[in-house]
């Protein structure tokens, strides 16, 4: 995963589409599960901000909970 400086990666959700599946983002905080080689990364406590038609999650180490091997 590589991401901006500062952050381990990015996620990004198409506005409308996020809004319709989950809600507004505003105040809300989330957790991801990323696998990269074979790693499971968990990402707790995660707010994502707007950007454009954008909903944009930056993952970094201030929110990484846990890490363990993929099965």
């Amino acid at each position: 995963m590589q991401g901006r400086s500062g952050s381990d990666g990015q996620i990004v959700y198409d506005y409308a589409e996020f809004c319709r599946d989950y809600g507004h983002p505003a105040g809300l905080l989330f957790t991801f599960e990323v696998t990269s080689n074979a790693v499971v990364y968990v990402y707790a406590g995660v707010a994502g901000r707007i950007s454009g038609d954008q909903v944009v999650f930056d993952l970094n180490s201030e929110n990484l909970v846990d890490t363990r091997k993929a099965h």
